[in-house]
């Protein structure tokens, strides 16, 4: 493995590790804080509103400059630096600050990170073997933070992903930091304004609204789901792993997949999972059975992210990339994150699992049609 390659699959590894802490236990930090559902959607939702303006600011900053890395290192630093003061939240003002502070500097850390693989990569379709070791540091801390809390207080979550996000930085100072293409010169808008004339590019953030939506619903609640039907947390733990692991076959696969079929078919086959998924969930009651369905994350989140990000990578120019991912992803966990999060949390207060997850089916269907009639099968950028 190349040097290169080998310090963009470390960084993953550890950054996802992280996030395999921070996104499974925070619900659960936040419930043993004595706050309700509805609370815990609110909170849920503040780093995703914030995240819409920073991942933007950071992408357009990052291209204007072309110093990704020296910005992806501050953003990984910021977010391990917040972890360790989560523990000190005491309020659900407290919190609010918090979380708005680890949102600013954590929102950006995906874009950029995929902007420099993109940069990296001399065949963008390899994206996924690089990827896949994200998926890999996610099951296992997944994995661990379960059978860790079951012995521990999950109060001390944030100290645990601080520690892995430390351990990010010490991969991210050693990416490479590709400066061979320049950027615009002689434009007179901004790099984001660009991407957002792209033809096509509203197409595809709203297909992202229509899929992610419900996912980072389930994302919020997973743990308080399990957790109401008698699952310990060694379960939860289990089942974020199970999702984790199932995400590498389609991310080592990728490019197979994306030379046989388009990134537009490919999102259409993820739309129908995702609603085959939800409808599983309404109807399951049993803890266990929806661990195990937690394999379909595969063919559902992992699929549509590989064929996304794909299909953004030939939509617009290279030299854009940083706000075109900034922008990608301001839609997929910030807009759609706001609305799951608020959304799913008054479901849960006010109606049923039944309505939370059957709403999702339906979302995720209108998806998939519009990934079919809205999405080229050939997208090219101008």
């Amino acid at each position: 493995m190349k040097r290169s390659h080998l310090s963009l699959s470390g960084f993953y590894l550890f950054y996802y590790g992280g996030m395999g802490i921070y996104l499974p236990f925070l619900p659960l930090f936040l419930a043993s804080r004595h706050l309700d559902s509805f609370h815990v959607g609110i909170l849920m939702a503040l780093g995703p509103l914030t995240s819409i303006l920073a991942q933007v600011v950071w992408g357009n900053l990052a291209d204007r400059t072309n110093r990704r890395k020296e910005f992806l290192n501050v953003a990984v630093l910021g977010t391990a630096l917040v972890c360790f003061f989560l523990a000190q939240g005491k309020s659900m003002a407290g919190f609010a600050f918090l979380l708005f502070v680890y949102a600013t500097f954590n929102s950006a850390i995906t874009p950029l990170a995929d902007s420099l693989v993109m940069n990296t990569l001399t065949d963008s379709q390899e994206y996924g073997k690089v990827r896949r070791w994200g998926s890999f540091g996610f099951a296992l801390t997944g994995a661990a933070g379960g059978m860790l809390f079951t012995h521990i207080s999950v109060g001390y979550f944030g100290m645990v992903a601080g520690i892995v996000f430390l351990l990010t930085l010490g991969w991210s100072v050693d990416l490479a930091n590709p400066r061979e293409r320049p950027r615009h010169q002689g434009l007179a808008y901004s790099p984001l304004h660009q991407v957002l004339h792209t033809p096509g590019i509203f197409h595809l953030l709203g297909i992202a609204f229509l899929f992610m939506v419900p996912y980072n619903a389930y994302t919020a609640f997973l743990g308080w789901h399990l957790q109401a039907l008698g699952a310990t947390r060694v379960y939860i733990g289990l089942a974020w792993t199970i999702a984790a692991l199932s995400e590498v076959l389609v991310f080592s696969f990728g490019a197979y997949w994306l030379k046989r079929f388009s990134a537009q078919k490919l999102m259409v086959t993820a739309g129908l999972v995702f609603m085959f998924r939800w409808l599983a969930y309404a109807l399951i009651t049993d803890y266990g059975a929806i661990v195990a369905i937690q394999v379909s994350q595969s063919l559902s989140f992992a699929l549509f992210y590989l064929a996304a990000v794909e299909y953004l990578t030939k939509l617009v120019p290279i030299q854009l990339q940083s706000s075109a991912q900034g922008l990608l992803q301001a839609t997929s966990f910030g807009i759609s994150a706001i609305v799951g999060s608020l959304v799913g949390g008054w479901f849960l207060q006010h109606s049923s699992l039944l309505t939370f997850y059957l709403t999702w089916a339906a979302m995720a269907l209108l998806g998939a049609l519009g990934a079919l009639f809205w999405l080229d099968e050939q997208p090219f950028s101008a």
